[in-house]
């Protein structure tokens, strides 16, 4: 379940140094994934504006009520 946000107001508080960097198709995404349990929190690229985002997974931020959330649905498949 991922969130987007403008890259300054995102920031890594602890872990940095476990990240490891996945990059395919055109390369344009910085996928990051913990390099001891495999999870993605997160992931670095542009907006279609050209402005840095993040692509932070909420399953990894403490105290996020998901049941909460009303996500919007996406057929990736129709990309």
């Amino acid at each position: 379940m991922l969130t987007f946000t403008p890259a300054e107001n995102f920031k890594i508080v602890s872990g940095e140094d476990k990240l490891t960097e996945y990059l395919f198709n055109k390369k344009q995404i910085r996928h990051l994934f913990c390099s001891a349990c495999g999870v993605q929190p997160f992931g670095m690229g542009k907006h279609p504006d050209g402005g840095e985002m993040a692509a932070v997974n909420l399953r990894c931020v403490e105290n996020v009520d998901l049941s909460a959330l009303q996500p919007q649905q996406v057929d990736g498949k129709s990309f």
